[in-house]
């Protein structure tokens, strides 16, 4: 392909290359591999008490963010 018509990246290219051999070959993808039931359930559990939890009270909340932008 000409460089004007390729617009995807060498290092992608070189990766789908690679997933498109592995499929071929008749590997599958295994996305939880070396992941234990304890790690989710621990990355969960960090999830649910970090900042990224809903707030009980959320009109408090937005009181609070809109406090701080004004």
């Amino acid at each position: 392909m000409t460089d004007r018509r390729n617009r995807i990246h060498e290092d992608l290219m070189e990766m789908l290359q690679m997933l498109k051999f592995s499929l071929k070959s008749g590997q599958t993808l295994n996305f939880t591999q070396g992941i234990s039931r304890e790690d989710v359930l621990e990355f969960i559990q960090s999830i649910q008490d970090g900042e990224n939890a809903v707030p009980e009270d959320v009109n408090a909340y937005i009181k609070s963010l809109l406090a701080t932008v004004a």
